[in-house]
């Protein structure tokens, strides 16, 4: 019975254990599951970064294909360039036979013009060269021969000034090609006046066929001296000085020349030519100039009228 009852009690003690073990291993079910979501979530990850990885290296080989594109499309565009070789337009050109012949009509009438400047300009170049044969001796040609044609210029006014009966009258000096002409102001107007006298109008008239042959611009300028005026009809010597150049303006318009060519100028007394602390000196100051360009060829004789 004792060994019976032994046996029965080792047997309970068994089951006991058992079913210590089961309840024991009850909590590592709850680990495995996670275990399981665990692993689950690393392949997630495993496989979006090789997803991540593997769209550059599609997009790296695609680059490449784009640039040799490009490539490909750039060299046949030079070579376009010069594709239009210039051949194709002499293909075309056999066919315009008919304007050969205007052509020739041209050319004909065109030799005979071309003669004539031909035969004149080498004979000017051939006398230029003999005679200058260095540019910086046509400068200095031209220098001297400037104060000579001055002083002929001077003298054959002065002779045709002598001629008119004017050469009391009229002072001239030329420059550059400019006739100056000054005219003292008791000689045109009487004191502080600006309409002419009869001795003025005078002289005036007889100097029209001068002014008549004239080149270009004549202007008439009125001088004054520097004593102060004040009246009612000059309230300064401007106004002096524009009524007296004005004045001789309307009179040789009177005598047909033509009045776009002339300019009244008034100076005042900003322009003296000599010293007005004296009277000598204001007398010399008070004048009209009258300034005109000459005639480059001074061999041809002024005309009287």
């Amino acid at each position: 019975m004792n060994g019976k009852s032994f046996s029965r009690l080792e047997s309970s003690q068994a089951i006991d254990e058992l079913l210590s073990l089961s309840d024991r291993r009850q909590p590592p079910n709850w680990l495995l599951t996670y275990l399981d979501v665990f692993v689950l979530i690393v392949m997630l990850v495993v496989t979006l970064v090789a997803l991540s990885t593997f769209e550059p290296d599609v997009r790296s080989n695609e680059k490449p294909t784009k640039i040799v594109i490009i490539k490909k499309t750039i060299k046949p565009a030079k070579k376009a360039e010069p594709a239009p070789v210039v051949p194709a337009e002499p293909a075309v050109a056999p066919p315009p036979a008919k304007p050969q012949q205007p052509i020739q009509v041209e050319t004909e009438p065109t030799v005979a013009p071309e003669k004539t400047p031909i035969a004149t300009k080498p004979a000017a170049t051939i006398q230029t060269t003999e005679n200058t044969p260095l540019p910086e001796q046509e400068q200095a040609a031209e220098s001297k021969t400037e104060p000579k044609d001055e002083a002929a210029m001077q003298q054959q006014l002065h002779s045709q000034l002598q001629q008119l009966g004017l050469s009391d009258s009229i002072n001239m000096t030329v420059t550059q090609g400019y006739a100056q002409l000054e005219i003292q102001d008791n000689i045109l107007y009487q004191s502080s006046e600006a309409t002419l006298t009869e001795t003025g109008r005078s002289v005036l008239s007889k100097l029209t066929p001068l002014l008549k042959q004239a080149k270009g611009l004549i202007y008439i300028e009125g001088h004054t001296d520097n004593r102060p005026i004040k009246t009612a009809q000059f309230p300064s010597n401007w106004e002096l000085g524009a009524a007296r150049a004005t004045s001789v303006l309307h009179f040789l318009a009177s005598q047909q020349i033509d009045a776009s060519r002339m300019r009244a100028v008034t100076y005042a007394d900003t322009q003296p030519i000599a010293d007005n602390a004296t009277e000598p000196g204001r007398r010399k100051n008070r004048r009209v100039n009258i300034v005109v360009k000459m005639p480059d060829n001074t061999n041809v004789p002024y005309k009287t009228e």
